[in-house]
């Protein structure tokens, strides 16, 4: 079959303009739950986020989206400045990490970066663009960064405490925040001082005012307050089932959806002389999104944008004229999520749901292997495919594609964590607790080591060498074990925790490579080293000044490929210690593979992207449709 190409993508991206790195432009849902829409602007744009760390921005006029991976991290908040093009994101791991990060859509670069020790609260821009405003879970309460550089400023003499809601007046000398024990306090921004300050509800979510900012509104114990923002005063409390405020600042009257058993209803509570507020009054009863799925809602003209937990969009007219009742989905998923890559001699398999598929670059053409069981890993092995699933006690099973034969090896009794060939051996972690082996000619099983932390291991000629946190005993990032007499030798290599080993069997006296994390204090660092086991010595070649826990390492011949530091793959020859970068797609790499000719890098969102051996430079990135072809950007 011959790759699909897109004329309407071409022209696409003519009107994106030139960027570093570009974004995918399709249908394409989110790959998991939609975290937050962005208010759409006059000509009706606005951007999805997702807990997948894409960012979208979706333009009616082409019906399509922007789609462009900025982050390994869930994105929980998104800010667009008044100039549309910078767009700002926080980005969390849900525990310890807390980042803000702001972006240059049109180019796809990150102007800079802020870390915080707490939640982030609240995140929005001043009216102008002057500021960028931080809101966070912690006494210091609200930070305020110049938006062009990232400049902190003091914009407010005391700290204002913890705050869910900050909002200026056009002209940004006066603003209003909201604190969760209910106080609403206006601050004069010119002086940094307090103005005055209101005791309102506590407690209340999904903030946003209405009616040119009289009103405001809030979530509680399924009820919607609406408050007199000048006063603090509750002027009414409407009961709805888990209610989806849908903000819209300039209209009169607040708009919100509630769900009545496989229906939605979108009502309005509208506005009574500017003194109170009336209803609720429904405005249309709609269906199409699964029930209880919406999550994010948004008003653009007479439509309403829903955001769902899948991770798709729908729209929803309220003109009076329209009459369907099914919601329109903005988004389709027309591709296959290739969740693993390996080469085999000059083609290379790819791992989907269902199927393992062979391909090129040179022909393009697509051939199914053979079929998948829901597994989401595999290891070529001879001519056959060992079938695993990370993270799960899924059964190892081995195919053969030439005579369908299949039979299980072994059924692990914890979640596998890593598993690899060598030879005619496997090994495989489980549970991030034991070091096994099992030989494909005997189908014995042996335990070589157990203890905590252990992160990866490599068979290397008679002994194995196990990466694993140096907080367990003995004490070292690094260990070797002799598979004869089981004794374990601490190695020589500093630093808090090892991972992602790889080195090359057909080299005597190799180094083994591997991922070294150091943390001391505040100062974190990510190191790429190089350990040799005949003289017991290491050296370091590549360091970034983070840290990074989820990067991987491939060695073919003298090259060393990492995504260390996440956004890009970098190239390093180990005899002439050349350092060179492979551009990234629109989503970030996840693993890389190649042959003697082309190299494969799996990106995170199932898409691969194509290069010639020695060339950073894409060929292309492809996407494998649900029709089992290629698509390529």
């Amino acid at each position: 079959m011959k790759r699909l190409f897109s004329i309407c993508i071409s022209f696409l991206l003519i009107y994106i303009g030139c960027i570093y790195a570009q974004p995918h432009i399709s249908t394409q849902a989110h790959q998991s739950a939609i975290t937050t829409l962005t208010v759409p602007d006059s000509s009706g744009a606005f951007y999805s986020a997702g807990k997948d760390g894409f960012l979208t921005k979706w333009t009616p006029i082409y019906g399509q989206g922007e789609h462009y991976q900025l982050t390994d991290l869930e994105i929980r908040m998104v800010a667009v400045h008044p100039n549309g093009t910078d767009v700002a994101v926080y980005e969390t791991d849900g525990y310890t990490l807390h980042r803000i990060s702001v972006w240059n859509w049109k180019t796809q670069t990150r102007k800079y970066a802020k870390r915080f020790n707490t939640t982030i609260t609240y995140l929005n821009y001043t009216a102008k663009g002057s500021y960028l405003v931080v809101g966070t879970a912690s006494v210091s309460g609200t930070y305020f960064f110049e938006s062009s550089m990232g400049r902190q400023v003091k914009k407010i003499k005391e700290g204002t405490g913890i705050i869910s809601l900050f909002i200026t007046g056009q002209t940004e000398k006066s603003s209003v925040t909201y604190s969760p024990s209910g106080l609403l306090t206006y601050y004069n921004m010119s002086s940094g001082t307090q103005k005055n300050s209101f005791t309102a509800e506590s407690g209340l979510s999904q903030l946003t005012f209405f009616n040119n900012n009289l009103f405001l509104a809030g979530v509680k114990n399924n009820s919607i307050y609406i408050t007199d923002a000048l006063t603090g005063t509750v002027l009414s409390r409407v009961s709805a089932k888990n209610p989806i405020l849908i903000p819209s600042p300039a209209d009169t009257g607040l708009y919100y959806i509630e769900t009545e058993n496989r229906s939605f209803l979108i009502k309005q509570i509208q506005n009574d002389n500017n003194l109170s507020v009336a209803g609720p009054v429904t405005i249309r009863t709609f269906t199409g999104p699964q029930s209880n799925s919406i999550v994010a809602a948004v008003k653009s003209d007479n439509n309403i944008i829903v955001g769902t937990a899948d991770g798709n969009l729908f729209s929803i007219s309220i003109d009076p004229l329209y009459l369907t009742a099914e919601a329109q989905k903005i988004t389709e998923n027309r591709y296959q999520k290739i969740y693993d890559a390996a080469s085999y001699g000059e083609e290379f398999y790819f791992l989907t749901k269902d199927t393992v598929y062979s391909s090129s670059y040179t022909t393009g053409a697509v051939s199914k292997v053979t079929e998948n069981a829901n597994y989401t890993n595999f290891t070529v092995y001879k001519d056959t495919i060992i079938f695993w699933s990370k993270g799960t006690r899924q059964s190892i099973k081995q195919v053969s594609p030439t005579t369908n034969a299949a039979k299980v090896l072994f059924t692990p009794r914890n979640d596998i964590q890593t598993l690899q060939i060598y030879n005619d051996t496997l090994v495989y972690i489980e549970g991030s607790s034991t070091v096994n082996i099992y030989d494909m000619n005997t189908g014995s099983q042996t335990e070589i080591y157990r203890g905590t932390g252990i992160q990866d291991a490599v068979l290397y000629n008679n002994q194995m060498i196990i990466a694993k946190s140096a907080a367990s005993e003995p004490k070292s990032p690094l260990i070797s074990v002799d598979l004869t007499t089981k004794e374990t030798v601490m190695l020589p290599v500093s630093g808090d925790v090892a991972y992602s080993l790889s080195y090359d069997p057909a080299v005597t006296n190799a180094p083994v490579y591997f991922i070294n994390i150091s943390v001391e204090g505040n100062s974190k660092k990510t190191a790429v080293g190089a350990y040799y086991p005949t003289r017991r010595s290491m050296n370091q070649i590549l360091q970034l000044a983070d840290e990074d826990t989820n990067a991987f390492i491939y060695l073919y011949g003298t090259t060393l490929y990492t995504n260390m530091g996440k956004t890009q793959v970098r190239s390093y020859n180990v005899q002439s210690r050349r350092e060179s970068q492979l551009n990234r797609s629109a989503s970030l790499p996840l693993k890389i593979t190649r042959n003697r000719t082309h190299v494969v890098v799996l990106n995170r969102d199932g898409s691969i992207s194509w290069y010639k051996q020695g060339n950073g430079t894409i060929l292309a990135d492809w996407y494998l449709t649900t029709g089992g072809q290629w698509f390529e950007f």
